[in-house]
């Protein structure tokens, strides 16, 4: 039996809340299928666990495999599935919820400060941040190409061809 938007939102809120007395970050999520059945629960495991991508919606997304994967041929399968969490998303969320192929979102509370999905759809709140971050690209064509011929054999093993990691950079 399919659900009400609220309450999805209210399983998010009890998994917060387990998170909270297990003192993390209190947030939330749930997977829901199509027919409004729960697919998997995942709540923010930051601190309880030691692991700083613990976050709720990649709980919650990495307990949904085996919904949003094909294993026998390695691919990320189409999918119906609504993600409720009961924060915005946070930008390593966001991407991860973009990633995994889920298109539906719903949260309980906006997050002004972290919250992803609205702010990379309606700006560039995040520059700041990625400022901060220094980085070197490709400073070894060897290197890169070894990792594109790689990534060209596992896309051709997939049935994948004519791939940008096909060609070696010279």
């Amino acid at each position: 039996m399919k659900l009400s938007n609220y309450d999805y939102l209210v399983i998010t809120l009890e998994e917060a809340q387990k998170a909270f007395e297990e003192g993390t970050y209190p947030i939330g999520a749930v997977i829901i299928d199509g027919e409004g059945n729960v697919v998997s629960r995942g709540r923010n495991r930051v601190f309880s666990e030691g692991d700083c991508t613990a976050h709720a919606e990649v709980d919650a997304i990495r307990r949904a495999c085996r919904r949003l994967l094909d294993m026998d041929n390695k691919k990320f399968v189409k999918n119906d599935l609504t993600l409720y969490t009961s924060c915005e998303p946070c930008p390593m969320c966001s991407c991860t919820i973009l990633m995994s192929g889920i298109k539906n979102i719903v949260w309980a509370a906006d997050d002004d400060d972290y919250g992803g999905i609205r702010k990379f759809k309606e700006g560039t709140k995040f520059l700041e941040l990625f400022n901060t971050l220094s980085y070197v690209a490709s400073p070894y064509l060897d290197l890169e190409n070894r990792q594109r011929e790689l990534l060209a054999k596992w896309n051709i093993g997939r049935g994948i061809i004519n791939t940008e990691w096909e060609n070696m950079k010279e």
